[in-house]
């Protein structure tokens, strides 16, 4: 790793340095500082649910027939997360990424919209489908051609606040989909489930913070074994929602490629992939992210995928998942690659906050001159 000097309007830092000054230097839009009050923000953001959601009527039936959630990128997430959270709902739960709804919804259906921007293209074309089947979808969002729709058609809707990228505000986007869940009589015990989290997060942000040390800050030290490497994550059960966050804070923290897959599944295919072809092997760096809560058949087998992995990697790293409840024990494993994320930037010399190629890309999509994140 290079280590060659850089002289900024601070002190001088080097492209090693993971402290603040480095942090100061490069991340414009204060990332690191989002990332740091997601305790604040699971709290803020369940209040603004619980204010929003009490009380409303959210599907025409006495229960829904089952859950849709639709959304994109940073914001479809939080319906992976609470999905994994409370996995005994009573009925089918599904998050959706593109434009089209499944042919079993109705109007009996629970659907979300859940948009930062308020104007994913995709995430519109489902509440334009679920409107014509008669739902009145829960709209999440900061603002934007969502947030007026749902003023025009009078639906649920939990604003969140501007000003962040939608990767950062999970506890915002996620939040409102657990509570509404129980307003619509469909999960119980979800206001303990945000209030351990917030305890964790509180606890882990004291050891990743950039003013904690290399050598005793977990987040730090998996940056640099994925310094100039490619980072493969596997989850399992409550940990493989965190497995695709881990994946996609790199992609845009980092901009470096990443990529993700689940236990069991991946035994039964990916596992083959890492007996040929060394040189690709060889510059892979694996996270496994444990749950010493979960399942110990997939426990078992994932000390046992990386003891087969292992010596055709780089390297290999290990996430222990902390609490009691499943979302503390999720987001947790989360949070390390939400830093991990962040730090790799700093080792890169690349803000963390910008994602021009994806706005590009919207612009070019739409044919106009800008366009809004997730």
């Amino acid at each position: 790793m290079s280590a060659d000097g850089v002289v900024g309007a601070g002190p001088r830092v080097t492209l090693g340095d993971l402290g603040p000054e480095r942090v100061t230097e490069l991340d414009s839009g204060g990332q690191f500082d989002t990332v740091a009050r997601l305790s604040e923000q699971l709290e803020a953001g369940y209040t603004r649910a619980v204010g929003a959601l009490t009380g409303k009527r959210l599907v025409t039936a006495d229960r829904p027939d089952g859950v849709i959630v639709c959304g994109m990128g940073g914001s479809a997430i939080g319906g992976d997360v609470v999905g994994a959270c409370l996995d005994g709902l009573p009925v089918p739960y599904q998050v959706v990424r593109g434009y089209e709804l499944p042919a079993w919804v109705s109007e009996r259906t629970l659907v979300f919209a859940v948009s930062y921007s308020g104007n994913t293209e995709e995430t519109l074309a489902c509440v334009a489908r679920a409107l014509a089947r008669g739902c009145r979808p829960v709209c999440v969002a900061s603002g934007g051609r969502l947030s007026e729709l749902a003023g025009q058609r009078d639906l649920p809707l939990v604003t969140v606040p501007a000003d962040l990228q939608p990767r950062a505000a999970i506890g915002f986007l996620s939040t409102p989909i657990g509570v509404a869940l129980e307003v619509a009589g469909l999960a119980s015990g979800f206001d303990e489930q945000v209030a351990e989290a917030i305890e964790v997060i509180a606890e882990l942000r004291a050891e990743l913070v950039p003013e904690v040390a290399d050598d005793d800050n977990e987040a730090k030290t998996i940056a640099r074994r994925l310094l100039n490497c490619l980072p493969v994550v596997y989850g399992a059960g409550v940990t493989a929602p965190a497995a695709r966050r881990w994946k996609g804070q790199l992609n845009e923290n980092a901009k470096t490629p990443a990529f993700f897959n689940e236990l069991p599944e991946l035994d039964h295919n990916e596992l083959a992939g890492w007996a040929t072809n060394p040189g690709v092997a060889g510059r892979v760096v694996l996270v496994l992210l444990d749950d010493p809560a979960g399942d110990e058949r997939l426990r078992r087998r994932l000390a046992l995928t990386a003891a087969s992995v292992q010596p055709r990697v780089a390297g290999v790293a290990r996430v222990v998942a902390r609490g009691v409840l499943p979302l503390a024990r999720l987001v947790s494993s989360a949070y390390v690659g939400d830093f991990a994320s962040l730090y790799l930037a700093l080792l890169y010399g690349v803000d963390p906050g910008p994602v021009e190629v994806l706005e590009d890309l919207k612009a070019r999509l739409s044919g106009e001159g800008g366009a809004a994140p997730s």
